[in-house]
């Protein structure tokens, strides 16, 4: 069944708070007040949209982090090392937050195939593949 402009509309605009906010980094209370939105409706958007996109991966039969592969904003920050001019390559680390909720981190020496072979393998696109 289709959904009304108006409902997809709302999604959206309830999308880019959610996404909004989690960028921002700020506590959920504090975000809602400065955007004058209702707390309890900000979770309960929050926990709607996390269950319609695990409805839409698994009706793709794919699962989540399955072959729906899509591209997402990111946003390279500086990390709290790199005030420090001392600090060495390995010491760094590289953080990956994917949509699902998996945070993953690697140090500064991580070979970038490795990385991107687990990516692949997450993904499901990998020997045998992964169901994360």
């Amino acid at each position: 069944m289709a959904r009304s402009a108006r409902s997809v509309k709302k999604e959206a605009y309830w999308r880019g708070l959610v996404d909004a906010q989690r960028r921002d980094g700020s506590a959920v209370r504090t975000f809602c007040r400065r955007k004058g939105i209702s707390e309890p409706s900000f979770y309960a958007w929050r926990r709607e949209l996390q269950k319609r996109d695990a409805e839409r991966a698994g009706a793709a039969g794919n699962g989540p982090g399955g072959g729906d592969v899509r591209l997402i904003p990111v946003a390279v920050v500086p990390s709290a090392g790199e005030a420090r001019p001392h600090v060495q390559e390995a010491d760094r680390l590289l953080e990956i937050r994917t949509p699902s909720g998996f945070t993953l981190r690697f140090a500064g020496r991580t070979p970038p195939q490795t990385v991107a072979r687990l990516l692949e393998v997450l993904a499901g696109g990998g020997e045998g593949g992964a169901s994360c």
